[in-house]
């Protein structure tokens, strides 16, 4: 081997010899992407979904307002009051639980279906199946058929 190789050789070995520290590094930080890149693509196919199932609940808040859900309001009938998930709503003037299986709906855009499924006679249904729309037109309109029945969430 002449001497010139052997320079080069030498000068090809001490800057290989850094270099392969740094592979280290460089792994570590495609590691950490593509991390970061799956995170990401986690958190759009979860959204995806979310405004999918939301889309697919609107729907069903609209039919339920169409088709006559029940307006709660207040106990004095004076205001409009947000449906609450897993509470009754009671009818004002028997002071007895609206019936499963009504569509109950709120001034907000939030819907449900009165529900009983403990399988205890002695609880009242509850609300659950909860859907909204923000369709504003079509729940100020339902809210304008409202003929002052008395269906209101009790207060705790």
């Amino acid at each position: 081997m002449k001497p010139i190789h052997g320079a080069f050789a030498l000068a090809i070995i001490g800057t290989a010899i850094p270099s392969i520290s740094n592979l280290g590094d460089f792994a570590s930080k495609v590691t950490t992407a593509r991390a970061e890149a799956s995170r990401i693509g986690d958190d759009m196919t979860e959204l995806t979904l979310s405004q999918q199932e939301q889309a697919q609940k609107n729907e069903v808040a609209i039919a339920r307002y169409e088709t006559g859900c029940i307006p709660v309001v207040s106990v004095d009938q004076q205001r409009y009051v947000s449906l609450v998930l897993n509470l009754p709503v009671i009818d004002s003037a028997s002071n007895q639980p609206i019936p499963v299986g009504s569509m109950v709906c709120d001034a907000h855009g939030n819907t449900g279906v009165i529900t009983d499924d403990d399988s205890d006679p002695t609880t009242p249904g509850v609300t659950q199946k909860m859907a909204f729309t923000g369709d504003k037109t079509l729940v100020d309109w339902r809210m304008s058929q409202y003929q002052g029945a008395a269906y209101y969430m009790p207060s705790n």
